[in-house]
């Protein structure tokens, strides 16, 4: 009983594995189609490091495209993203320079 739950297990594992493979193949042809000097499993990499920034761009981006700057709710939302975005840089930024400064004594 076990073994078949394990066999079951590994053999969709596989599929899942194929499956991924494929789509990668799949959207690099489609950018190499389209002239898009980017790499798929590059892109693959982002996501898995960084999720939550990925979704906070691919939201935002939506949040855009679906028409959410027309009124002034989305005019606010996107002053305070706007504030926050200019915030976490500059923390960024003070951070890369203190950290070099301390680097360099």
């Amino acid at each position: 009983m076990e073994n078949d739950k394990v066999t079951r297990e590994s053999l969709v594992s596989e599929v899942a594995h194929k499956a991924e493979d494929r789509l990668e193949d799949s959207t690099q042809a489609y950018l190499a189609q389209a002239g898009v000097g980017v790499d798929s499993r590059q892109i693959v990499s982002l996501i898995r490091d960084q999720p939550l920034k990925c979704a906070g761009a691919v939201a935002a981006a939506g949040f855009v495209v679906g028409g959410g700057l027309s009124g002034g709710l989305g005019l606010a939302v996107l002053g305070f993203a706007a504030r926050t975005a200019v915030r976490a840089t500059l923390y960024d930024l003070l951070s890369v320079v203190r950290n070099q400064r301390t680097t360099a004594a």
